[in-house]
């Protein structure tokens, strides 16, 4: 798995990059990941996908990376142990974040990365908010957000292709095509659908004039 994935990335040319910054928390990735290396190759990948998207949208490139880097954090925990850390870490929780468990690894890995890190409150937002999104998100919280999906080494998202070329020219546009996507995995598996990943839809439908 390892080296595969490897071979899959090389194309990606970042000129620019802080290696020491990668280094510092590649190493952390690597212990928290050790037990999903699929996990820790999909959070290198965001990584690297959010810095090449930097320059395009004036983000800072140092945040994409620790943010790519992060996000995931909390990925390899169980709700039951997610929902402990976020009560030990003052992370407050409302009902609809616990029954949109698939978002609570986000929220807790912004807190968790906070706490031990000192991440920026730009890097914090943008863990937070990477799986469900809300509208009006900053450059950074957009980049993260679509980098989540259409990273080189997803390869069973619907329409990822196209958005992998959307998101160059039109990221608002490419947060919408995601977001269709996203609901629609949602709804075909009966998960419950956090009211952040609908308001992100419709914000930026609006937004993108898109019926």
């Amino acid at each position: 798995m390892e080296q595969n994935n490897k071979n899959l990335i090389p194309h990606v040319h970042m000129p620019n990059l802080n290696m020491e910054l990668f280094t510092k928390y590649e190493v952390e990735l690597a212990k928290v990941l050790s037990s999903d290396k699929e996990r820790y190759w999909h959070s290198i990948s965001v990584a690297l996908t959010a810095v090449t998207l930097a320059d395009t949208y004036n983000a800072n490139k140092d945040d994409c990376l620790v943010a790519g880097l992060l996000h995931d954090y909390c990925k390899c925990m169980s709700v039951d142990e997610m929902l402990r850390l976020s009560k030990e870490h003052g992370l407050q929780l409302s009902d609809e974040d616990i029954k949109a468990d698939g978002c609570i690894h986000g929220f807790l890995a912004a807190k968790l990365c906070k706490d031990k890190f000192g991440i920026n409150d730009e890097v914090y937002n943008a863990i937070y908010y990477h799986t469900c999104g809300k509208p009006n998100m900053n450059a950074l919280e957009k980049i993260i957000y679509i980098s989540d999906f259409i990273e080189p080494l997803r390869r069973f998202r619907d329409r990822v292709s196209d958005i992998r070329r959307l998101c160059f020219t039109n990221i608002d546009l490419a947060i919408v095509k995601s977001s269709e996507a996203s609901l629609e995995f949602l709804k075909r598996n009966n998960k419950f659908i956090h009211s952040n990943t609908i308001k992100t839809l419709e914000y930026y439908k609006e937004k993108c004039n898109v019926k």
